[in-house]
């Protein structure tokens, strides 16, 4: 195992635990919102659901608890999580820097988010970059299954007119990994919520605490590739 870089042309980033250190900021807004729906979730409630997009990280909480998932507890969610995130998430340091080497590179740069334009938007500006930043830029709101499924990463390829085995995808959660894998695609996991060795075990080919990683092992690609 261990990564294929020379096939490597475009990368498809995750947001949550990739480009923003914000699991954690997610849980709280959802253990607050769904409290006043009745439900006392715990943090650990959302272990099993991260990465799989909001109707399934809070929706298969509240079911837990015998409540019927209704859709305003997720936008109740997610007025909390904007009030929340600029001040509480965790910024990765120079994540739009390393973007933009990337780009002199000759890579082509998209983000493909399982979570509503909502939370993504948000996410955003925290890290102060813009939607236009990306070639293609894919949240749940534009495919009907989500992760672990690979429609969103292929939706990526496809509006970059990109076959998906040049595409790297980089995933913190199991999920987002096998989604990049059924789609075709390379992966890099990003060990912000999860081990090494489980994202490993879940189909990474190659693991890092950081995307700077991506500086030292994709060399500049040739004109015309």
């Amino acid at each position: 195992m261990g990564l294929n870089e020379k096939i490597i042309k475009a990368i498809v980033f995750d947001m949550d635990g990739v480009l923003i250190d914000s699991e954690q900021v997610m849980s709280k807004a959802a253990i607050l919102a769904l409290k006043e729906f009745g439900v006392n979730a715990q943090p650990y409630d959302f272990i099993p659901f991260m990465g799989q997009g909001e109707n399934s990280f809070i929706g298969n909480v509240a079911r837990k608890y015998n409540v019927e998932y209704q859709y305003a507890m997720k936008y109740r969610a997610y007025e909390i999580y904007d009030e929340l995130v600029s001040n509480e998430a965790k910024l990765f340091p120079n994540i739009k820097e390393t973007i933009t080497a990337l780009k002199k590179r000759g890579y082509r740069i998209s983000l493909a988010s399982g979570a509503d334009m909502m939370k993504v938007s948000s996410n955003i500006r925290a890290i102060g970059m813009e939607e236009s930043d990306f070639e293609a830029f894919v949240t749940g709101n534009d495919v009907t299954r989500n992760k672990p499924e690979p429609d969103i990463f292929l939706l990526a390829a496809e509006k970059m007119k990109i076959n998906p085995a040049y595409c790297l995808v980089c995933e913190d959660t199991i999920s987002g990994i096998k989604a990049a894998k059924a789609a075709g695609m390379q992966c890099l996991g990003i060990t912000s919520s999860l081990q090494s060795e489980v994202l490993k075990n879940s189909g990474a080919d190659e693991t890092s605490d950081s995307i700077h990683i991506l500086l030292d092992i994709l060399m500049p690609l040739r004109k015309g590739l």
